[in-house]
């Protein structure tokens, strides 16, 4: 049986360092990022309201409907998406210290690492057929040898 983990050894591993570019995108720099946990944040209070409706959507699986939204409207929602993931993952620099320097690269890049593990299961959520048997025979997977 293994022994228990200490704190420190928990720390490095739920807060790893991450590689995001660097100002001028001819390197990178290193800053310490965790996984969102949107749930606690949104019953602590610390989800801003303009951003309280992503984290909903987030967390209950349901997005707005975009073919109701202007072009404005959906370009909004999605610079908001990304600032709700780097506020949400930022450990060192936290978010608050970082933001009014942070460029659009470097913001993209918390938000592709936050989101990494769900989006990895993005083809799993598609529904083509009439059930989760995908069985209607409307899409064909190719043929092996």
């Amino acid at each position: 049986m293994s022994e228990v983990m200490s704190i420190e050894q928990l720390k490095a591993i739920a807060q790893p360092l991450i590689d995001i570019p660097n100002f001028d995108n001819s390197g990178t720099i290193k800053v310490r990022v965790q996984r969102p946990r949107l749930m606690s944040m949104a019953a602590q209070g610390k989800i801003p309201n303009h951003l309280m409706s992503i984290a909903i959507g987030m967390i209950t699986g349901k997005k707005p409907k975009k073919e109701n939204m202007s072009p404005e409207e959906v370009i909004k929602h999605t610079v908001d998406t990304i600032e709700l993931y780097c506020r949400a993952c930022l450990v060192e620099p936290s978010y608050e210290e970082f933001k009014d320097i942070m460029t659009d690269d470097q913001k993209f890049a918390i938000f592709s690492w936050g989101i990494g593990e769900v989006s990895a299961l993005d083809s799993f959520r598609t529904n083509k057929g009439n059930g989760s048997s995908d069985n209607n025979g409307e899409t064909l997977s190719e043929k092996t040898e």
